[in-house]
C-alpha cells in the first residue's frame, strides 16, 4: 500500500495518533489501577481482620469473666468437695441460678469430675429441681468432649459443639474448676452459634468473607452454616473440615500453614498473603485471637472490593486522551480526505443534472483520483447488482417461510413427546386410592418443574405393612425423568428380590446397582449421576417404624413437637459414593396421632419473599406444626397455600415432592 495514496495517508495518521494516545492511557491506567487495587485490597483485608478479632472477643470477655467467677465461687467449691452432698445442693443450685440470670444466654452447666455428673439449666429455667441431666461416659463419642476439655482447659477453652443429649448447637465456654492444685470439674455457659457468629461472619460487601479456624486450621466459623454444623457433629477431630481443603495448590497450603504458625507466635501481627481459594485468587489476612486460641482469616477479592470511584482519575485521563484524539483525527481527516471528497461530491451532483462540461480536479494519483474515473462504471455495476439482489432476496424469503413451517412442526412433536413422557412417569406413581388404602389419611404435593422431573414416590404394600420410598434423582425435565425410571426399575427389582423389611440393606444394594447401571465404577468419562432416597418400612400391628435414608430426612410431628431423623450424608450411585457403604437403620415406635413427612429438597430451596430467599426448614416446620390439629388432607392444602403465597412471582427452582401421612 503506497504511502502517498489516500488510504496509506489515513491509515498511517490514525495508527500514529491512536497508538500514541492509547499506549499512554493504557500504561497509566494499568500502573495506577494495579497499585490502587493491591494497596486498597491489602489495607482493607488487614483492617477487616483486626475488626473481626475484636468482634470475636467483645461478647466473650464478659462471659468468660462471669464463668471464671462462677468457677471460683466458694459455695460451689464447698458443695463439690462434699461429694455433692444433698443437703448443700439447694445453696449450690441457687448460686448457679444467680449466675444463669447474669449470663448472656441465661444458661449454665457444671460437670463434676469425681462423679461425672453433668448439671444444666437453660434460659427458661426448664430444669429447675432436676438440673442433673446425665452422667458423662467418656466411652461414648458424643461425650468425648469432656475428656478433651479437661485435658486442654487450664483456665478456659472455647469450642463449637452439638450436644446430642441436650439437642443444642452452641459455642461452649468451658472454664476449669480448681480446688487448690487439683482440677475438679468444668463449668461455664454457651452462646447460641447463630447469634455469636452471624455478626462476625457477616460480609461487609461483595468480595469479602470472614472465617474462623483453630490453631490447626480446623474450621470453627464459616458463612456457610453447613461447614460449621458438619464440624460440630463430627466427633472425630481427624475428620473435621479444615481451611486447607479449600486451597487448590499445595504451595498455597504450605504458605497458609506457615502463616498460621507465625500469627500464633506473634498475636499482634497481621499477615497477608495471596491464595487461590476454591478456584478464585484472593488476599488472605490472618490475625490471632490468643484468648480463645483461634485465628481469624479474612478473604478479600480486591477486584470486587475497590469501587469505581477509585478509578475516576484514570477514567478522566482516558476520556481527555480520547477527546484529544478525536479532535486531532477529525482535523487531519478533514484536510486530507473530507475536503477533496466534498469537491468530488459537487462534481457528481452536477453530472447527475446533466452538466458534463465541468472540469474535475486533476493532479492526484490516489484513491480519490481513481474514484473520479470509475464513477460512471460504478453506477452501472450498482444497477446490475440491485436487480440480482432483489431476485436473491425473494428466493431467500421463500426458503425462510418453509423453514418456519418445519420448525413449527418440530415444536408440536416436542410438546407431544413431553406429554407422553409425563403420562409414562405418572403411571409409575401410586394411585390416590392405593395411597388412601395403604397410608390412611395423607397429603401429597408432587410438582415437577418442567412437566416431568427427577423426583419420584414409590409404595410397596405388604401383608404386615408397607414400604414407602421418596427419591430425588440428578437433573430436571426429560433427563431427570429418565433417571427416575432407571432408579424405580432398580428399586422394584431389589424389593422383589430382598423384601421390604431392611431399608438400610436396600439402600446399600441400590447404591451398588445404580453405580453399575450408570457406569460409575471404572472412572472413565461417565457422567457423575445419582440420587438421594429415603425408605420407610411401617408395621401397623406394633406401630414399629424402620427408617433409612441417603441424605433425605424424616419428620415426625405431633402435639409434643417435631422429631427429626436425619439421613446418612451419603448419596447413591455417584462416582464418590463408596460401594461398600453401610447405611444406618433407625427403628422406633410411632406415637399416637403422629404425622410422618418425607420430602426432597425442592420445597426447601424454592425462592420467594422480597429477598428471593429459599423457603427453608424453619418455614416448613412452622407451616406443618401450625396445622397439627388439622387432618392430613387439610394440612396439605394449608401448606400449598403458604408455599404459593411465599413463592409469589418467583419461578419454580426445582422439582417439589412432599408426602405426609398419619396411619
Amino acid at each position: 500500500m503506497p504511502l502517498n495514496s489516500l488510504r496509506g495517508k489515513s491509515v498511517l495518521i490514525i495508527l500514529v495518533v491512536y497508538g500514541a494516545v492509547g499506549l499512554a492511557g493504557l500504561a497509566g491506567f494499568g500502573l495506577a489501577g494495579r497499585r490502587a487495587v493491591n494497596r486498597f485490597g491489602r489495607n482493607f483485608a488487614e483492617s477487616r481482620a483486626r475488626l473481626s478479632r475484636e468482634q470475636v472477643l467483645a461478647p466473650l470477655r464478659r462471659e468468660v469473666a462471669l464463668a471464671r467467677k462462677l468457677a471460683d465461687d466458694p459455695t460451689l467449691l464447698d458443695w463439690i468437695r462434699s461429694g455433692e452432698d444433698p443437703s448443700g445442693k439447694p445453696r449450690a443450685m441457687a448460686q448457679l441460678e444467680s449466675f444463669r440470670r447474669a449470663f448472656q444466654d441465661h444458661s449454665w452447666f457444671l460437670a463434676v469430675d469425681r462423679s461425672r455428673h453433668y448439671y444444666f439449666n437453660d434460659a427458661q429455667g426448664s430444669f429447675a429441681g432436676r438440673e442433673l441431666r446425665y452422667t458423662l461416659d467418656p466411652r461414648q463419642p458424643s461425650m468425648a468432649w469432656y475428656g478433651e476439655a479437661m485435658a486442654k482447659a487450664q483456665d478456659f477453652e472455647l469450642h463449637v459443639d452439638s450436644s446430642e443429649q441436650l439437642g443444642l448447637l452452641k459455642v461452649w465456654i468451658n472454664v476449669a474448676v480448681w480446688d487448690g492444685q487439683r482440677k475438679v470439674g468444668l463449668c461455664g455457659t454457651g452462646i447460641a452459634l447463630s447469634g455469636f457468629l452471624d455478626e462476625i461472619l457477616r460480609s461487609p460487601g461483595a468480595g469479602t468473607r470472614t472465617l474462623l479456624v483453630d490453631g490447626r486450621g480446623i474450621i470453627e466459623g464459616h458463612p456457610d452454616r453447613r461447614y460449621m454444623e458438619y464440624n460440630a457433629r463430627m466427633k472425630d477431630e481427624s475428620r473435621r473440615l479444615g481451611f486447607e481443603s479449600f486451597l487448590d495448590r499445595e504451595g498455597d497450603r504450605a504458605a497458609f500453614r506457615e502463616a498460621l504458625g507465625r500469627v500464633q507466635q506473634a498475636p499482634d501481627q497481621v499477615l497477608t498473603l495471596p491464595l487461590r481459594v476454591e478456584g478464585r485468587p484472593v488476599l488472605a489476612s490472618l490475625v490471632a485471637v490468643p484468648e480463645i486460641q483461634w485465628v481469624s482469616v479474612v478473604l478479600v477479592d480486591p477486584g470486587q472490593v475497590v469501587g469505581w470511584r477509585s478509578f475516576l482519575p484514570f477514567l478522566a485521563i482516558l476520556v481527555l486522551g480520547l477527546l484529544a484524539t478525536i479532535a486531532l483525527v477529525s482535523l487531519l481527516l478533514d484536510r486530507v480526505v473530507l475536503a477533496p471528497l466534498a469537491r468530488l461530491t459537487g462534481s457528481a451532483r452536477a453530472m447527475a443534472r446533466g452538466d458534463y462540461e465541468l472540469e474535475l480536479p486533476e493532479g492526484r494519483d490516489d484513491e480519490i483520483g481513481q474514484l473520479t474515473g470509475a464513477f460512471a462504471t460504478m453506477a452501472r455495476v450498482v444497477r446490475e447488482h440491485m436487480a440480482h439482489l432483489e431476485a436473491r432476496v425473494e428466493a431467500r424469503t421463500s426458503e425462510l417461510r418453509e423453514a418456519h413451517r418445519e420448525l413449527a412442526d418440530s415444536n408440536r412433536q416436542l410438546v407431544d413427546s413431553l406429554a407422553y413422557a409425563q403420562m409414562i412417569q405418572a403411571s409409575l406413581s401410586p394411585r390416590e386410592e392405593t395411597l388412601s388404602r395403604v397410608l390412611g389419611g395423607h397429603f401429597l404435593m408432587d410438582r415437577p418443574r418442567d412437566r416431568v422431573g427427577g423426583d419420584f414416590l414409590a409404595l410397596f404394600p405388604r401383608e404386615d405393612g408397607f414400604l414407602l420410598a421418596v427419591a430425588d434423582c440428578t437433573g430436571h425435565g426429560v433427563p431427570g425423568a429418565i433417571m427416575t425410571m432407571c432408579a424405580r426399575s432398580v428399586l422394584d427389582q431389589l424389593v422383589r428380590r430382598l423384601g421390604a423389611e431392611d431399608p438400610a440393606g436396600l439402600l446399600g444394594e441400590m447404591n451398588r446397582a445404580m453405580k453399575a447401571l450408570l457406569g460409575q465404577e471404572g472412572g472413565g468419562e461417565a457422567l457423575d449421576n445419582g440420587l438421594e432416597m429415603a425408605l420407610l418400612h411401617y408395621r401397623p400391628a406394633d406401630r414399629r417404624l424402620i427408617f433409612a435414608s441417603a441424605r433425605l430426612p424424616l419428620w415426625l410431628l405431633s402435639g409434643q413437637g417435631l422429631r427429626c431423623l436425619r439421613g446418612d450424608r451419603q448419596s447413591l450411585g455417584y462416582r464418590r459414593s463408596p460401594a461398600a457403604y453401610a447405611f444406618t437403620a433407625h427403628e422406633l415406635e410411632l406415637r399416637e396421632g403422629e404425622l410422618c413427612c418425607l420430602f426432597t429438597d425442592g420445597i426447601l430451596d424454592q425462592a420467594g419473599g422480597e429477598q428471593g430467599f429459599g423457603f427453608g426448614e424453619r418455614r416448613l416446620e412452622e407451616a406443618l406444626c401450625g396445622g397439627a390439629a388439622l387432618s392430613p388432607r387439610e394440612q396439605g392444602e394449608r401448606l400449598a397455600e403458604i408455599l404459593a403465597e411465599f413463592q409469589g412471582h418467583h419461578a419454580q427452582r426445582d422439582d417439589i415432592l412432599i408426602i405426609g401421612f398419619r396411619p
